[in-house]
């Protein structure tokens, strides 16, 4: 009889261990990704119009999170995030917006291209930059977003646009 309540004890214990386990890695595998508990982003945002293929000056904030922030927050977010401000179907458009980034050392890094494909009007991107990207040490960076776009309306005529460039500089201390 004395047997069943060992039985109980053990599962009470591994359940216990395994939750400790568990937290154990989520408090200590972020910070040990990143460096260190605090992790620079920069939040660079601008518009960009379509029909007329005209963009805003980008405009960069940076500050310093949590790296528990950065992982389960921003980063599951996605570098490039792109909403519609004033998008009408009257046509189509495909926009390709290529980012480089030049680091303190005066290294540039090719982030990639993202595509966005939709109504013509405004639309309102923002790009997260941080250590995922090399923003990791003290210095100035500077981002370099180039924009390419055609316009299809009525789904007989394309029309390339001439392409646009805009930059940010941004610092981080």
């Amino acid at each position: 009889m004395s047997a069943p309540p060992a039985k109980k004890k053990s599962r009470k214990g591994l359940v216990a261990l395994v939750v400790i386990v568990i937290a154990a890695i989520v408090l200590v595998i972020p910070p040990a990704l990143a460096g260190g508990l605090m992790v620079p982003v920069s939040k660079v945002v601008f518009k960009e119009t379509t029909g007329s293929l005209s963009a805003t000056q980008a405009t960069a904030n940076v500050s310093l999170i949590t790296a528990y922030e950065y992982y389960f927050s921003v980063r599951s977010g996605g570098m490039f995030r792109t909403s519609d401000t004033n998008v009408n179907s009257n046509g189509n458009t495909t926009i390709k917006v290529d980012l480089k980034l030049t680091n303190p050392s005066g290294a540039t890094v090719d982030l990639g291209n993202t595509n966005v494909s939709g109504g013509i009007g405004t639309r309102t991107h923002t790009i997260y930059l941080s250590i995922d990207q090399g923003v990791r040490v003290s210095g100035s960076y500077t981002l370099s977003i180039d924009i390419i776009a055609s316009v299809t309306i009525g789904g007989i005529l394309e029309v390339g646009i001439t392409p646009v460039v805009t930059t940010t500089t941004f610092t981080v201390s």
